[in-house]
């Protein structure tokens, strides 16, 4: 772009210009105007780059730096002439998610018996750490954090930039590490990510005050979720009802012909845990493409935009279950007479037991594609104002489909109560929506080599609450940013920021969700919660640093030390 003159406002005075002039004043009131429930992000866009982390995000029409790579790739044409590097992390040294359950006081209870849940009732628990996968060694950590690095280059005098880097676009991930913690039922430990490892980009300047460019991001996308299962409904409660009433129902021959004693093995309590699962997927080629373009009309404006392509992943990895005593002692009991074997092969029910299932699990799943618009306005030199507006297009992701490489016993058994995934596979539904949200950015130049920035973004959930979990623990949040820059004479620059990002209360009454607390016994899968109201508390801190420079400055680095 053209950086001549002092970057001061200018009154236009053709009428073409004051009407584009009045146009920008329009789209920015209309945006602060839209309404906040209008649903918006997921786990987009948290920390990527410092400068977008103090700015919320409001940097489309402001790339910042080398990860225009990812907001903007037309602003890769910002960049200073020559060889440039860069490199720094961000991690999340803080997220907490408080989880409290009441039962509902008009909760009748399961088949008019089984009510008090105590092992959940009137429980809470925060998450101890975040948690995330680590590409290569295929390994789980209890911490959340990504590095993210990039190159560039310019011929002095040229329209063309060329650039590569890698990043994390999409992530979140947390780990519920107390035994007591009654949220180990939905997600005792769970993380949702997408890391870009090598991400080639290029721009080009067409005219002065317009830039267009592209990026093509090669990445690893992964899921996974670790949790205590169990199944609180009337079917099963009557299970551990009959298993009761029937304890020493002794008729010789005949019971041990039909229904030995007790049936159902003794049953198993609504409240009871059934097994303890853990599933980890990744696929290590996730293809994508950005688009961008940012045009500077006048001095005082510039106007962004960019688009992001779906990322389509295969994933694939492994998953274990361990079953309980008492969940055992039921599959056993399905065997344990003719007629019970007979009828179990009729219905294609287990007909004994197994202490562990493990192996190979397969899922499909698509990061949606995003579109993003920003306007930055420069009404003095040292002054900027952004404003962005933000779209994903998250209703493509209808469900949740992990198969596995064998018949499950817990989904041999949940068919007979509706479950129609199949022997081999969990399905949980999501049904999120296509989603938009705003962000604001302030940045002020105090000193010719001191920059201090500030930024706010709302971020109600894309995630519905019929379909809430603790899988997926993303409820609204506000996003509050502030950072700093520090320009030094031979080009080397420090980017410093911090993020706050909270929710004081999220509440998913009884019967809300269908993935978490319906007593509706025709869906089984899952609702760990059943006959609970579901209060969280979210809080996260977020710190990310950055240092670039001209990569001339390395070479001299290393030619003083050796």
């Amino acid at each position: 772009m053209d950086k001549k003159g002092d970057g001061s406002l200018h009154l236009p005075r053709s009428c073409c210009t004051v009407c584009l002039a009045g146009m920008v004043i329009a789209i920015t009131v209309a945006l602060t105007a839209l309404p906040t429930t209008v649903l918006a992000a997921f786990d987009e866009q948290l920390a990527i780059d410092p400068v977008a982390v103090s700015l919320a995000n409001a940097v489309t029409a402001h790339p910042p730096g080398h990860m225009a790579i990812h907001y903007n790739p037309g602003g890769l044409s910002t960049l200073p002439d020559g060889k440039h590097f860069s490199a720094g992390a961000s991690v999340v040294p803080v997220i907490e998610a408080t989880s409290s359950f009441i039962q509902d006081p008009e909760f009748p209870g399961f088949m008019d018996t089984y009510r008090e849940d105590i092992e959940v009732n009137g429980k809470s628990g925060t998450s101890t750490s975040g948690f995330m996968f680590l590409p290569v060694y295929d390994q789980t950590i209890d911490f959340l954090g990504a590095p993210a690095y990039a190159l560039s280059f310019r011929k002095p005098g040229s329209r063309w930039t060329f650039a590569v880097g890698g990043y994390a676009p999409f992530g979140i991930g947390l780990t519920h590490g107390d035994a007591d913690d009654p949220s180990v039922f939905g997600g005792k430990s769970v993380y949702h990510q997408h890391l870009i490892y090598f991400s080639p980009a290029l721009s080009c300047q067409i005219t002065p005050d317009l830039s267009v460019g592209a990026s093509v991001g090669l990445g690893h996308s992964s899921i996974g979720a670790e949790l205590e299962m169990r199944a609180p409904n009337d079917m099963v409660a009557l299970t551990k009802l009959l298993g009761d009433v029937t304890q020493g129902l002794e008729i010789p021959v005949l019971s041990e012909l039909t229904l030995p004693p007790p049936w159902f093995g003794g049953g198993v309590g609504p409240f009871n845990r059934v097994a303890s699962l853990e599933i980890t997927v990744w696929d290590n080629f996730s293809p994508n493409f950005n688009i961008g373009l940012l045009w500077e009309p006048l001095k005082w404006l510039s106007m962004g935009a960019c688009y992001q392509s779906a990322i389509k992943s295969r994933q694939a990895g492994r998953y274990s279950f361990d079953y309980s005593d008492e969940w055992k002692r039921l599959m056993n009991w399905l065997g344990s007479s003719p007629t019970l074997f007979i009828v179990s092969n009729v219905l294609d029910l287990p007909t004994g037991a197994v202490d562990h299932q493990s192996g190979r699990v397969t899922s499909e799943v698509e990061y949606p594609q995003r579109a993003q618009f920003g306007i930055k306005l420069q009404p003095f030199q040292r002054l900027r104002l952004m404003v962005d507006l933000n779209w994903a297009d998250w209703s493509s992701f209808k469900q949740d489909t992990f198969v596995f490489d064998q018949d499950i016993q817990v989904f041999e058994v949940v068919k007979l109560l509706g479950y129609t995934g199949g022997n081999n596979t969990l399905i949980l539904k999501r049904n999120w929506k296509d989603t938009w949200h705003w962000s604001f950015g302030l940045e002020v130049d105090l000193l010719e080599w001191l920059t201090v920035r500030f930024g706010y973004e709302y971020r109600p959930s894309s995630i519905p609450d019929v379909t809430y979990d603790l899988v997926y623990p993303m409820p609204d949040l506000e996003n509050y940013g502030a950072g700093f820059g520090i320009r030094f004479a031979n080009g080397v620059v420090l980017d410093f920021a911090g993020a706050y990002l909270v929710n004081k209360s999220t509440s998913i009454p009884n019967n809300s969700s269908i993935n978490m607390n319906s007593t509706d016994f025709t869906k089984p899968v899952y609702n760990p919660y059943a006959s609970m109201n579901y209060e969280q508390k979210t809080e996260a801190y977020i710190f990310s640093f950055k240092i670039s420079m001209p990569t001339q400055v390395i070479t001299e680095m290393f030619s003083r030390l050796f």
